[in-house]
């Protein structure tokens, strides 16, 4: 598949940035196991309402022991493009086995994001830059959602 904002791979290296507003129903589909994910994606959250940013992955590369190590870096910036949070670096995937087979894993750190009442309304770009410390690669992602009343 063609690299997209939300979704690049650098050779068998790759990842996608996910926005939903259904959390606990994406955890519950992704923990049951069958051939396929199916979970809702969502651009559009109201105020006071939380969405969810994941990251899937697959492809990590492996060190002495077979594990990943995988880290990333989410900064987010508000409609009129200032930045409203710049987060450190949090655990995608480290020191976990690479999964079987290039299969698809979620990420298991992810944010939640509230826009509250008086936080500005309109749309919000998401970036997340994934970064392998074993290949020694990185992948800038960006998505956005609007704030609504």
């Amino acid at each position: 598949m063609p690299d997209e904002p939300h979704m690049k791979s650098i050779g068998t290296f790759g990842a996608q940035l996910v926005l939903t507003d259904k959390e606990a129903l994406m955890l519950e589909r992704w923990d049951t196991p069958s051939e396929t994910v199916y979970f809702s994606s969502t651009d559009t959250i109201k105020i006071n309402e939380p969405i969810t940013a994941f990251i899937i992955f697959s492809g990590c590369g492996a060190d002495e022991n077979g594990n990943c190590n995988l880290i990333g870096k989410y900064k987010i910036y508000q409609p009129d493009g200032s930045v409203y949070a710049d987060l450190p670096f949090q655990e995608i995937w480290v020191n976990k086995p690479v999964p079987p087979n290039r299969n698809l894993a979620l990420g298991v750190g992810y944010i939640k994001i509230v826009i509250e009442p008086h936080e500005q309304l309109g749309e919000y770009v998401v970036e997340m830059e994934v970064v392998d410390n074993n290949l020694k690669k990185k992948l800038l992602l960006e998505t956005n959602f609007t704030a609504t009343k």
